[in-house]
C-alpha cells in the first residue's frame, strides 16, 4: 500500500478509451413509495425496472445495475451516478461478481457518485470485485450524504481467480474514497494503491498473513443513528459472527464527526468475508430503518 504517488506500473496512458459505459439512476418518493426517476444508461450497464421485494419496507425500490459482458477490460471508463431523493429509498446492486481482465498496456477506470438528500436512503451493496492476473484499475467514489439522510455502501475485493492459481497476480488496484456535506465540506477520505509485485500487501496492516487474502469494507454514513452506539453493536455481531468464521478479522470505527461508522473485514476466502459483511449490513440497516435485509436470490 502506499500514498498513490506514480510509479511506473501505474502512469501508462489509455490511447483510447475502448467502451465508456455509463449508468445515471435518479430515485424519488412518488404516491407512497420509492420510484426510479431517471434511468439513462450507456452498454455495457443495463437496468429493467425497480422491485419491491421487502414486505417490511414496502416503499423500498430494489434496482439491479447488470453488467451482460465479460466484465471490465483494458481501456474501460466506467460512471455509475446514483442519486436518492428526498424520502425515498433505495436499494442497488448489481447480478454477479465483476471480473477485471488482464490489461498488458493500460488501465481501466470506474467512477461513482453516489448522493443522498434529506431524509433519504441508499444502500449500494454490488457483488465482489475479482481482478485477474495483469489486471489495472483505478476506482474513485464521491459520496454526499444530507442531514436525516442515510448510506449503507459495501465492497469486497477477492485475491483473484484463485481455482487458478492467481493470488494478488493483478499489476495494481487504486482506490479513492471521499465523504462530503452536500455543501462540498469533506468529512472521511480514503485512499490506497495495492501493487503486489512490487511489495506484497499480505502482512498485518494491510491484508493480513492469509494466503489468498480478501479485503471487504461497510461505510455508514448517518446522523440518524447514534455512532458510538451503532459501532459498539456492529463490533458485538463482529464477534459473534468470527465465531462462526474465525478465519475472518472485523475492525470497527467511528467516522469523523460521528458522522457513521466504517468497518474492514478480512478473510483467507471471499465467501465468509461476504457472509460477515452481508450480516454486518444487515445489522446496521436494523439500527437504520428497524428491517433486516431481505434474503435474495440473483439467479
Amino acid at each position: 500500500m502506499s500514498l498513490l504517488q506514480p510509479s511506473p506500473a501505474s502512469v501508462a496512458s489509455v490511447a483510447s478509451v475502448a467502451s465508456q459505459g455509463s449508468a445515471d439512476l435518479a430515485f424519488g418518493f412518488r404516491h407512497g413509495r420509492t420510484c426510479l426517476a431517471r434511468s439513462l444508461v450507456r452498454p455495457p450497464f443495463v437496468v429493467q425496472r425497480a422491485f419491491y421485494l421487502d414486505s417490511l419496507l414496502e416503499d423500498m425500490a430494489f434496482v439491479f445495475l447488470a453488467n451482460p459482458t465479460a466484465g471490465i477490460f483494458q481501456g474501460d471508463l466506467q460512471r455509475i451516478s446514483i442519486i436518492v431523493g428526498p424520502g425515498a429509498r433505495a436499494h442497488v446492486t448489481n447480478q454477479s461478481a465483476t471480473k477485471v481482465h488482464t490489461m498488458p498496456e493500460s488501465y481501466a477506470s470506474q467512477e461513482t457518485d453516489l448522493r443522498v438528500e434529506d431524509n433519504a436512503y441508499l444502500e449500494y451493496l454490488p457483488e465482489p470485485l475479482i481482478p485477474f492476473k495483469g489486471a489495472r484499475l483505478r476506482q474513485s467514489t464521491r459520496i454526499s450524504v444530507a442531514p436525516g439522510g442515510a448510506l449503507l455502501f459495501g465492497e469486497a475485493t477477492a485475491p483473484g481467480r484463485v481455482a487458478r492459481g492467481e493470488v494478488l497476480a493483478y499489476d495494481y488496484l487504486e482506490s479513492r474514497m471521499t465523504v462530503c456535506r452536500p455543501n462540498g465540506i469533506p468529512i472521511y477520505h480514503e485512499s490506497y494503491r495495492l501493487e503486489p509485485r512490487a511489495r506484497d500487501p499480505r502482512s498485518p496492516v494491510i491484508l493480513g498473513s492469509a494466503a489468498a487474502p480478501t479485503l471487504g469494507s461497510l461505510l455508514i454514513v448517518t446522523d440518524s443513528v447514534d455512532a458510538r452506539g451503532m459501532a459498539a453493536q456492529l463490533g458485538q455481531c463482529a464477534r459473534s459472527e468470527t465465531d462462526n468464521y474465525p478465519q475472518v478479522s472485523v475492525g470497527t470505527t467511528c467516522l469523523p464527526g460521528d458522522s457513521g461508522v466504517g468497518v474492514k473485514v478480512l478473510g483467507s476466502e471471499t465467501q465468509p468475508v461476504k457472509a460477515v459483511l452481508t450480516h454486518l449490513a444487515s445489522e446496521a440497516r436494523r439500527l437504520i430503518t428497524g428491517a433486516p435485509l431481505p434474503l435474495s436470490r440473483k439467479y
